[in-house]
């Protein structure tokens, strides 16, 4: 853990135990006197966002785990845990593949469109064919691959 002199923190966590927001503890809230202040801060916090589904007051251990060592809050036990991001589903596998497919074909369809203004602006007819009809092709190939996700 670092080195500091805070040893509390209050903290804002959302429904997925991120920790969204923080704030300085600067008092000692295992003191029974500062109750009132522990109400204040967590209200403080949970004013801070309205994303905040849960706020409390952290050691400062805990605070160095949510911040360094990639921890979230376990909605469970309150204790900070190892995040693990969750599996893609099926959808996002499948716009992610799209989109490697799209960056294959879009340079090429790009190089296809200035080659075709130039022919249309030299006045090239045979050249503007070859470069429809390649560019039909490109077109087909990629829908193709698209259809096949």
């Amino acid at each position: 853990m670092n080195k500091t002199n805070v040893q509390y923190y209050g903290a804002g966590f959302d429904a997925n135990g991120r920790r969204i927001v923080s704030k300085i503890c600067e008092f000692d809230p295992e003191k029974e006197r500062n109750s009132d202040k522990i109400s204040a801060l967590i209200n403080e916090i949970k004013a801070m966002s309205e994303d905040i589904a849960v706020a409390e007051i952290i050691n400062a251990d805990a605070y160095d785990q949510y911040l360094n060592r990639g921890c979230i809050r376990d909605n469970t036990t309150g204790k900070p845990v190892k995040y693990i991001p969750p599996e893609p589903t099926a959808e996002e596998k499948k716009a992610s593949a799209a989109s490697k497919i799209a960056a294959e074909y879009t340079p090429q369809l790009d190089e296809l469109k200035g080659n075709l203004l130039t022919a249309v602006m030299t006045g090239d007819t045979e050249l503007e064919s070859e470069i429809k009809a390649e560019y039909q092709d490109l077109i087909t190939a990629y829908n193709k691959e698209l259809e096949a996700l």
